[in-house]
């Protein structure tokens, strides 16, 4: 009777792959040796049993030509397959390199550990099947993620913020607002959770504002997952909302116009800072740039380049680096 190949695990499957790894890159190798390896790439215990019955699959259901020598007491191929895993270009390669790097976002959540089991197992299959080792590429090239740590731990709040978005239930939460220092309760239809700088957001519609809203996680003191259910607006797309944002600020949009210097010009020009720019070109040198935005983070912007830039319009955002200024000359007694 011919049986019936099930590998449904991930777990099986990744476990049957690293046998297929360990048996093509050496003659004869133990099941002592099989257990130990698996330990140290899976950190997997499994039986002896458990390891035969996969070199059963191999054999049986996947055509794998595997013997077993009772003298050398191990097992090996009668005939090495001359392909495990296709060979990988640099620039795949570099692709895996920025996946981990861009692990790193996902600390202090749920798929911190999912993300790290997954590495390791692309690491263990991927070994020295590859063009340039990838060793070698992170010794040529480096993508640094500086990002900001959250002080609070957010495994709960992201856990039950992401399970409340898939299963389109409304949330309750106490949240922390800066700006008024006030921590308010606030009933949401969560929509979807990103990441900014290395901080977890996440954006939906706020009952309490009646719009759209963003939420940072390290402000949520609470989340109750509610049994209302909702349904998100159908014409609601994330990316498009996500570029309204300068940075990270939406809502309040205005047109924007600055002046940068013919210094700062040369920086400013060669960027696509937001969707919505717009640059004209002075006979001096300089530029004026043009953007729809939201006023105070612009400001925060426009300030950091100091008096190589100048807010033209509106007169409410000149005004408002006015009274900035004002009082910093006032800290620094001048």
């Amino acid at each position: 009777m011919k049986r019936t190949l099930k590998i449904s695990s991930r777990k099986v499957f990744a476990r049957i792959s690293l046998i297929l790894k360990y048996l093509s890159e050496r003659d004869n190798i133990s099941l002592k040796d099989i257990k130990r390896r698996l330990k140290e790439d899976l950190e997997l215990s499994v039986s002896d049993r458990t390891i035969k019955r996969d070199i059963r699959t191999l054999r049986e259901d996947l055509g794998f030509k595997i013997l077993y020598s009772r003298k050398k007491d191990g097992y090996y191929f009668e005939k090495k397959p001359e392909f495990f895993f296709p060979k990988l270009t640099e620039g795949e390669i570099f692709t895996l390199i920025i996946t981990a790097n861009l692990i790193n976002q996902f600390k202090n959540t749920p798929l911190e550990k999912d993300f790290e089991s997954l590495q390791k197992k692309l690491e263990a299959i991927l070994t020295d099947k590859v063009v340039i080792s990838s060793e070698r590429l992170r010794m040529a090239l480096s993508i640094p993620f500086n990002f900001i740590k959250p002080k609070v731990d957010i495994k709960d709040t992201f856990e039950k913020i992401f399970r409340a978005i898939t299963q389109k239930n409304r949330i309750l939460i106490k949240y922390h607002t800066i700006s008024s220092d006030e921590v308010k309760e606030r009933k949401v239809d969560p929509y979807h959770i990103y990441n900014y700088e290395g901080i977890w957001y996440f954006c939906g519609f706020c009952h309490l504002r009646n719009e759209i809203r963003d939420f940072a996680l390290d402000r949520i003191e609470s989340v109750k997952i509610l049994k209302e259910k909702f349904e998100m607006p159908k014409d609601f797309n994330f990316y498009e909302y996500i570029k309204s944002a300068f940075r990270i600020y939406k809502g309040n949009a205005t047109t924007i116009k600055i002046k940068f210097d013919s210094y700062q010009a040369r920086w400013i020009r060669e960027r696509i800072w937001h969707e919505s720019q717009k640059i004209e070109e002075l006979n001096d040198g300089s530029i004026i740039y043009e953007v729809t935005a939201n006023e105070e983070e612009i400001k925060r912007w426009v300030i950091g380049y100091g008096v190589h830039a100048e807010v033209l319009e509106p007169k409410s955002l000149r005004d408002s680096i006015k009274e900035e200024l004002k009082k910093m000359i006032e800290i620094y007694n001048i």
